[in-house]
């Protein structure tokens, strides 16, 4: 399943999902330089097949596509059948589907074309502990990735965001919505996560960073972080694989 090509590479503690909004987008050589690719086929107005094939040809990674309800930010305002003649004319050019709870209907109609499932939930409050379990498993029951966007309101709800992720015994995306928190976007995947979003020319989520934002961010979070720049030559910082022992460890003592 397309599931086995969104696992993290454990060299890089952070993968970047870019999601894009706009043929040009797609079109942008840059779309080589993320890990996955996400379609926003609620933002894009225009044919988008063509696009999509040429895509195809030079990006080889994972491609999610998605219709996003105005319910949870996105723009798209219709029903079940509306949703599915939007991703119909995509499927041969995705590998894994976008699908809220309200259309969970879909799923056995996606695996029926070999897609890999993206159960997800986009919400602008942070849910209590037993609300977000309840949540994780009613996205289970019908997903085979399980997709989490929330909006924390202080530091207390940021930890348990990060304790629920990193206690997930299922596939997990987790991520924030707004300005407020958005430093944890590439934190989360350190706990788990299993990717980050970003955009290429216009956000697609309030709070995201771009994409050459988050490849800096990447960097300097990831294990053997090399600086350039170190007196004007290569220099290796050190090992970091220390930090993430100790960081496992303290999560361990912190939420276990």
């Amino acid at each position: 399943m397309a599931y086995e090509s969104l696992k993290a590479d454990p060299n890089r503690k952070i993968k970047i999902i870019a999601s894009l909004s706009s043929t040009r987008e797609i079109l942008s050589p840059q779309v080589t330089e993320a890990d996955a690719l996400e379609i926003r086929l609620d933002l894009i107005t225009e044919p988008v097949v063509d696009e999509l094939k040429k895509l195809r040809d030079s990006f080889h990674g994972p491609v999610i596509l998605t219709v996003r309800s105005s319910k949870e930010g996105g723009a798209f305002a219709g029903g079940t059948n509306d949703l599915w003649s939007k991703i119909e004319p995509c499927l041969d050019y995705g590998d894994l589907i976008d699908l809220e709870i309200q259309f969970k209907e879909l799923a056995p109609v996606a695996r029926q074309h070999n897609k890999t499932i993206i159960a997800s939930s986009h919400q602008n409050l942070m849910p209590g502990d037993g609300e977000l379990q309840d949540l994780i498993r009613e996205l289970h029951s019908y997903g085979d990735i399980i997709k989490i966007a929330v909006q924390p309101q202080s530091d207390d709800d940021l930890l348990r965001l990060l304790k629920i992720t990193s206690s997930c015994q299922y596939p997990l995306i987790t991520s924030v919505t707004g300005t407020l928190f958005r430093y944890a976007r590439p934190l989360l995947c350190l706990f788990g996560s299993l990717y980050t979003y970003c955009y290429i020319h216009s956000e697609t989520s309030p709070g995201q960073y771009s994409l050459r934002e988050m490849q800096l961010l990447a960097h300097l979070l990831s294990p053997g972080f090399v600086d350039p720049w170190f007196e004007g030559r290569p220099v290796r910082s050190g090992d970091a694989s220390g930090f993430y022992e100790r960081a496992e460890q303290y999560r361990k003592e912190l939420f276990f």
